[in-house]
């Protein structure tokens, strides 16, 4: 379809906003904190519930889990809870744990090809946490 299409910015349709930004002056733009910016982030990360199972089951895997057992709460409203036979994380260093771009896989970016995990960028968990 060719052509010139009008657009009207009386047409709530297409400009919802057309009404108010007559009314109200633009804001500052100014920086978003981070906790809402990690918390606006996590989303693209983590979308579901079978994406939070997915990314729980492939860091036991990545841990060399060959048994892995699954638990949800209320469909997972109330809890998830992966656990698996592999070698886990030592405590004294949970610290990095759920820390965004906090990994164990690489240092640099040269370090990608490399990889042979399914996780590496330090995202998944600290995405879910961040949905809380």
């Amino acid at each position: 379809m060719e052509g010139t299409f009008p657009v009207s910015e009386a047409d709530p349709v297409l400009h919802p906003w057309s009404e108010l930004r007559a009314r109200e002056p633009a804001k500052a733009i100014k920086p978003i904190d981070r906790k809402s910016v990690h918390q606006i982030c996590s989303g693209p990360v983590v979308l579901s519930l079978s994406t939070a199972v997915k990314e729980l089951v492939e860091n036991s895997l990545d841990a060399g889990a060959t048994n892995i057992d699954l638990k949800l709460k209320d469909y997972g409203v109330d809890l998830i809870e992966v656990s698996g036979n592999g070698c886990g994380v030592e405590e004294e260093k949970f610290e990095g744990l759920t820390l965004k771009h906090h990994t164990s896989k690489i240092q640099e970016f040269a370090d990608v090809p490399q990889v042979e995990t399914f996780g590496f960028r330090g995202e998944a968990l600290s995405s879910l946490c961040a949905l809380r």
